[in-house]
């Protein structure tokens, strides 16, 4: 059986946790997974003209992210059938169902004490996620405090 969750993410290794939370729950069958990151639209027409989500997912992801993404999908290959990431850049309850009905998301994990850290262009998506009628899981999750980001990765198969 396969089912598709949503991970929210702000492509730092902690929110990588939720998909190791996410991937160590299956029982039986795979999973594919969307990691959700939300972006307002720019203003300027010139800007619309030239805007590419494939260019603001190329600007936020790390390569310690797609590593550490690489690692998890390595170590669970046989419960991991797919990763993308999808960004989302609408502003209304409406927008985001569209959102979720377009992308077949079955599960939602979310963080229950971890913030996702925004930029000047991007957004919570909790406000919605906390309104929709999928299912949704809460991952606790403790901060690694002052672990520097090649070792946390590591801390994420230690839990």
């Amino acid at each position: 059986m396969k089912r598709t969750i949503l991970i929210p993410t702000d492509f730092s290794i902690d929110s990588l946790k939720f998909l190791v939370e996410a991937v160590q729950s299956v029982q039986i069958g795979s999973i594919n997974v969307v990691f959700l990151h939300c972006a307002h639209l720019p203003n300027s027409i010139l800007d619309l003209l030239f805007y590419s989500k494939k260019e603001i997912i190329k600007s936020l992801v790390t390569p310690t992210f797609v590593d550490a993404c690489k690692v998890i999908r390595n170590k669970y290959q046989s419960k991991i059938n797919s990763t993308r990431i999808e960004i989302f850049t609408g502003h209304t309850q409406a927008a985001f169902e569209n959102f979720l009905e377009g992308n077949r998301i079955d599960e939602i994990f979310v963080p229950e004490n971890y913030i996702l850290k925004t930029t000047k262009n991007s957004f919570d998506p909790t406000p919605f996620i906390q309104r929709t009628e999928l299912p949704i899981t809460p991952v606790s999750w403790k901060q690694g405090g002052d672990i520097p980001e090649k070792n946390q990765l590591a801390e994420l198969f230690l839990t």
